[in-house]
């Protein structure tokens, strides 16, 4: 009998883990749908935010300096 009991012990033991592990990881969802939610949100406060004369302007097309493979070698040496 002593390996029927120590079945029996497994199981309840297995059983007390999985629901203890499925609590938790329901409770981790919640805190990432949660963390999701409020990004989102923050993400749309600050886009409305944001007017056209804040947003970053990009460099004029011909204003290259600094970059390719003529700089990197002038670099090396």
């Amino acid at each position: 009998m002593e390996y029927a009991d120590f079945l029996d012990a497994f199981r309840e033991k297995t059983a007390q883990r999985m629901k203890e592990f499925e609590k938790q990881l329901a409770e981790t969802q919640r805190q990432a749908e949660k963390i999701a939610k409020d990004v989102a949100a923050d993400k749309e406060k600050q886009a409305a935010v944001t007017s056209h004369a804040e947003r970053r302007r990009q460099p004029a097309r011909g204003s290259t300096r600094g970059r390719g493979p003529v700089q990197s070698v002038l670099r090396e040496a």
